[in-house]
């Protein structure tokens, strides 16, 4: 047996003992009005890409952080003006949310998210129900840098015990999606939401792709449209985390 065939062998059978130990069922995920949730965004969009309809339906929940500036997915301009039209974009879709806060760290540098942690730092996580962060197979390295900075965060910071971490997708789907929210009554408002972000949408069809994947995860639910998420505790968290070496 090659080393490849032996390291697939391996993290197969260790995501397997995940799947066993993690609820599999594909139910809906209800939020009550008094829990409160945490959506980190690496860019300004990933939020309203992964989990707008959520936001749509649930944004009394929530506050909404964009970790980086997001100046490295946009061209031609100065630093400044890149970090304006990325903020800009993001405040216009945030104000089609009711949230109960949202921030923009324009100091933190896009694609050096693990190495700019300074203002994540600051937060106080202690009242969160629920963390929602990109999937931490995604591939894009500001995106599973979030789980490596919340990893290293939840050793030393207050937080509920009974707190539970839900991955969204943004580049990658889950593998084991065990949860979802149907969001075939708002999934236009969804499409508006990610339009707000035009200079994003001048490279990507983001809308068509991520509304298809979304019709996709209808398909268990047998609803029209569906955000998927994998949802776990601290425990499984970090166990996913050895799994993936973050």
């Amino acid at each position: 047996m090659n080393f490849k065939q032996f390291l697939f062998d391996f993290l197969i059978s260790k995501i397997y003992r995940v799947y066993l130990a993690t609820n599999t069922k594909f139910q809906p995920l209800e939020l009550g009005n008094s829990e409160k949730c945490l959506c980190l965004a690496p860019h300004p969009d990933d939020e309203s890409i992964g989990m707008g309809g959520t936001l749509i339906k649930k944004g009394e929940n929530f506050d909404v952080i964009c970790m980086t500036n997001g100046t490295g997915g946009i061209g031609g301009d100065s630093n400044q003006e890149k970090i304006n039209i990325r903020k800009s974009e993001f405040e216009q879709a945030m104000q089609k949310l009711k949230l109960n806060s949202y921030s923009f760290f324009e100091q933190s540098e896009d694609r050096e998210l693990v190495l700019n942690s300074k203002e994540f730092k600051g937060l106080n996580l202690e009242d969160y129900d629920y963390i929602f962060i990109p999937n931490i197979i995604d591939q894009h390295r500001d995106h599973k840098a979030v789980s490596i900075l919340l990893k290293e965060f939840l050793k030393y910071k207050k937080h509920k015990k009974s707190l539970k971490i839900a991955f969204y997708e943004v580049w990658q789907t889950l593998a084991l999606p065990n949860y979802y929210v149907d969001i075939s009554d708002v999934v236009e408002a969804k499409k508006d939401l990610i339009r707000a972000y035009k200079s994003q949408l001048e490279s990507k069809d983001y809308t068509s792709k991520i509304i298809g994947l979304n019709n996709y995860r209808g398909l268990i639910p047998n609803s029209d449209y569906a955000e998927a998420f994998l949802v776990v505790d601290i425990s499984m968290f970090k166990e996913i985390c050895k799994i993936y070496k973050i």
